[in-house]
C-alpha cells in the first residue's frame, strides 16, 4: 500500500513528464530559489534567513562542501549557523570518493522533490556556477561515453598543456559551446570536442527542457571590500586549523584526490613537500580565492538570470530581496 508521500512523489515525477510533452509554463514547474555569488559575500546567512522567512530548506550548491572531512577550507555551514533550518547535500561523501556534476544534479533533483512534496521551498545556496546551471537548465550531462582515440589524445594534451589550452581549442571551433562550459570542466570540454569531430557543432545540439521555475538572487559588493573579506577569511581559516585539516585530507585520500583540487587545499601541497613557506601558502590561497571570486561573478552575470543585491554595504536591500522572492512565488517575475 502506497504511503501518501510516495503518491506525491509520483505526481512530482509526472510533472516532469508533462514538461517533456512541451509544456513550458513556469507555473507548472516546481519552484526553486537560488542564492548565488562569490565566496565570502554572505550567501549562507541569506539562505538561512530566506528559508525561515518563506518556510524553506537549504540545498548545498558548493562542489566541495559535500565532503565530510572538509569544513574549514570550504566555509561549511555550522550547526549553529543553520539556526535549525535543514540543510541537504552537505557531508555526503568521503574525500576518498570523486563527485561529479552528474551526481550533484541527480541528488539535488531528489532533494528538490522531497522538499517540494512536503510543502517547503527548496533554496539552493552556493557558488559552483556550472553545478547550479546544470540543475537549473536540466542539462543532459549523461554518464561517461565510451572511450575514443581522440579522447585519449586530448587527455594527454590536457596533462601536458593544461585546461586553459584545452578550452581554447574548443573556443576556436565552437565559441558558443565554449561560452557555456568553464575551462575547469575538462570532461565536458573533451566531450564537446569529440562531438565536433563528428561534423556537428556541440552548440547545435537540441536545447534541454528547463525543469524548474527558478528565481536567482545574487549577492555582490564593491570589489575592494570583497577582496578584503576574502583575505581576512583565509586568515581566520588558518587560525581555525586549516593546515591540519588539509594534512588529514591528504592522509585520507592521497595527493591526487579530487578533493585536493579545491582552493585552500591544493596550495598546501608544495609546502608539505618543503618547496615553499607557509606565508607563501597563505598569500597564494588569498590570491587564488580572489581570482575565483572574480570568475564566479563573471559566470553568474553572463550565464544566469540573476537579481543582484549588496547586503554588505546596503543591508536595507534585504527588504527588496524579500519582495522579489514573494513576487516570484506569487507568479510574477
Amino acid at each position: 500500500m502506497f504511503h501518501e508521500k510516495h503518491l506525491q512523489l509520483l505526481n512530482f515525477v509526472a510533472n516532469f513528464i508533462i514538461l517533456d510533452s512541451g509544456d513550458e509554463m513556469n507555473n507548472n514547474k516546481p519552484k526553486v530559489l537560488m542564492v548565488v555569488g562569490p565566496t565570502a559575500v554572505g550567501k549562507t546567512d541569506l539562505g538561512v534567513h530566506l528559508a525561515k522567512k518563506f518556510d524553506g530548506e537549504v540545498i548545498n550548491g558548493d562542489a566541495y562542501q559535500i565532503y565530510r572531512e572538509m569544513a574549514i577550507g570550504t566555509a561549511k555551514v555550522t550547526p549553529a549557523e543553520t539556526q535549525g533550518v535543514p540543510h541537504h547535500l552537505v557531508d555526503l561523501v568521503s574525500v576518498r570518493d570523486p563527485f561529479s556534476v552528474v551526481e550533484f544534479k541527480a541528488k539535488a533533483t531528489a532533494a528538490i522533490a522531497d522538499i517540494t512534496i512536503r510543502g517547503k521551498l527548496p533554496i539552493i545556496v552556493g557558488g559552483t556556477g556550472f553545478y547550479l546551471n546544470a540543475l537549473r537548465l536540466g542539462l543532459p550531462l549523461g554518464g561517461a561515453a565510451p572511450p575514443t582515440p581522440l579522447r585519449a589524445k586530448l587527455q594527454t594534451e590536457l596533462a601536458q598543456k593544461g585546461d586553459q589550452w584545452l578550452w581554447q581549442q574548443l573556443n576556436a571551433v565552437d565559441p558558443a559551446a565554449a561560452a557555456n562550459i568553464p575551462p575547469a570542466n575538462t570532461r565536458r570540454v573533451i566531450r564537446a570536442l569529440e562531438v565536433i569531430a563528428t561534423g556537428q557543432l556541440f552548440s547545435n545540439q537540441p536545447e534541454p527542457l528547463v525543469p524548474f521555475d527558478t528565481d536567482v538572487i545574487g549577492l555582490e559588493t564593491e570589489r575592494a571590500l570583497l577582496y578584503e573579506r576574502i583575505n581576512h577569511r583565509v586568515l581566520v581559516m588558518m587560525q581555525a586549523g586549516l593546515e591540519a585539516e588539509v594534512r588529514a585530507v591528504l592522509r585520507e585520500a592521497g595527493p591526487d584526490a579530487q578533493a585536493l583540487k579545491a582552493i585552500g587545499y591544493k596550495e598546501f601541497l608544495p609546502y608539505f613537500a618543503g618547496e615553499t613557506s607557509l606565508e607563501d601558502v597563505v598569500a597564494t590561497i588569498q590570491k587564488n580565492s580572489r581570482h575565483y571570486a572574480k570568475r564566479q561573478l563573471t559566470y553568474f552575470r553572463h550565464q544566469m538570470p540573476t537579481h543582484w543585491f549588496d547586503l554588505l554595504q546596503q543591508p536595507m536591500q534585504l527588504n527588496a530581496i524579500e519582495t522579489q522572492v514573494q513576487t516570484w512565488l506569487n507568479g510574477g517575475e
